[in-house]
């Protein structure tokens, strides 16, 4: 079965490179689809894919940079115990491991593998109990303020799926200061930040909100409710254009607070939904957005895989072009149905990043956080465009 499933895996990147001009069989490659910066930290290592920029992760569900420094932030999904956040002062996370699975926040996993060491291993800047009789159970990383005015401007914002519990707290690489409780979403599944720096809550149950103040007290702005939302942002230098990504595979724009009427993009008949972690989980749009078009987008396919993806806004800029549609990556990851990570973001750089989780399974099974053979458990970093042609 897996032969012949990768085999129509093949055929279909085939087909798909030879209607974009490329070479058979070349779609979805590093150099060909994508190119690798020359600067990541393991480009030209011998048996390191040469796209990881940090790794030692689980299941990093939501990074994000600081718009106002370029810090790194990442939560961390736990596996019994420890829920974390990452921390990478800007410039300096480039390698960075993080300490999964021989590490589960600070504290040595207890299921870790015989003589595991994890080099280097960074811990976490902030963590809290996810074990026992704990309510939490899953960290939803999130942002830095910086919308000017704004009560929680300078502090990083995150929460927890189980609880809806909002929380903030100031990030610094010794350490994390001020936790605070800040109110509850419920079915907490994202934060979202637009290009004002105006932030946003999500919850899986339907409803988005901006988050205009902090509080039990506070009542957060709906922006709406959707099927199944799990991020949301917006194109640069657009704010009040809000594009709400749905997990079973449409985006949804708003319009100056009007929900259009008709999907951004749909691309529902080939994301594939038969976990409650796997589906369209994020986009993002290319810093040049306004003059290209290009954005990309985050999901599960069919197989279970995982799949980046670029698309380009259609004549109609409420509409993205389906035909636009052009493969960068897939990673295989049929074998367990969680742990898919799926942020997608672009960092201060220029370049893109994606998180992507460890495969799956209690106590990542196979060893893939620390093996830098594969792209589980990591944090990549590519050029998304593809090198020009030779001439």
């Amino acid at each position: 079965m897996r032969a012949v499933r990768g085999q129509g895996a093949f055929i279909a990147a085939v087909l798909a490179a030879l209607a974009l001009g490329l070479p058979a069989g070349a779609a979805g490659q590093a150099g060909v689809s994508y190119q690798v910066p020359a600067d990541n930290p393991f480009a030209g290592q011998a048996g390191a894919r040469p796209e990881i920029y940090s790794y030692g992760l689980r299941n990093p569900w939501r990074f994000s940079f600081d718009r106002a420094t370029g810090d790194l932030a990442i939560g961390d999904v736990g596996q019994d115990a420890t829920e974390e956040v990452n921390f990478a002062p800007a410039g300096q996370g480039a390698g960075d491991n993080y300490g999964w699975n021989c590490f589960e926040g600070s504290a040595p996993y207890e299921g870790a593998p015989a003589g595991c060491a994890a080099p280097g291993h960074v811990p976490p800047v902030l963590e809290y109990s996810s074990g026992g009789a704990a309510p939490e159970c899953s960290i939803v990383g999130g942002y830095v303020v910086r919308q000017q005015g704004h009560p929680l401007a300078g502090r990083y914002l995150y929460g927890d799926f189980c609880t809806g519990e909002l929380r903030s707290a100031v990030l610094a690489a010794g350490g994390a200061s001020g936790i605070r409780r800040e109110g509850v979403v419920p079915a907490l599944s994202s934060f979202g930040e637009d290009a004002a720096g105006r932030v946003y809550a999500v919850s899986l149950g339907g409803p988005v909100f901006r988050l205009t103040g902090v509080g039990p007290a506070t009542v957060p702005a709906p922006v709406g409710v959707f099927n199944m939302p799990v991020y949301v942002t917006s194109e640069p230098g657009d704010p009040d254009r809000l594009y709400v990504v749905e997990q079973g595979g449409r985006i949804q724009l708003v319009d100056g607070g009007v929900p259009a009427a008709t999907p951004f993009l749909d691309i529902s008949a080939d994301v594939g939904t038969d976990n409650l972690e796997r589906g369209l989980l994020s986009m993002a749009f290319a810093p040049d957005y306004a003059g290209s078009g290009r954005f990309y987008v985050y999901y599960t396919d069919r197989n279970g895989d995982v799949r980046i993806e670029e698309f380009r806004r259609s004549a109609d800029p409420n509409v993205a072009d389906p035909a636009s549609r052009r493969l960068l990556l897939t990673q295989e990851h049929s074998e367990n149905g969680n742990h898919n990570a799926g942020q997608l973001q672009f960092g201060p750089d220029g370049l893109l990043y994606a998180a992507i989780g460890d495969g799956g399974g209690s106590g990542d099974p196979n060893g893939n956080a620390q093996n830098l053979g594969t792209l589980l458990g990591k944090i990549i970093r590519i050029d998304p465009r593809p090198p020009a042609p030779a001439l």
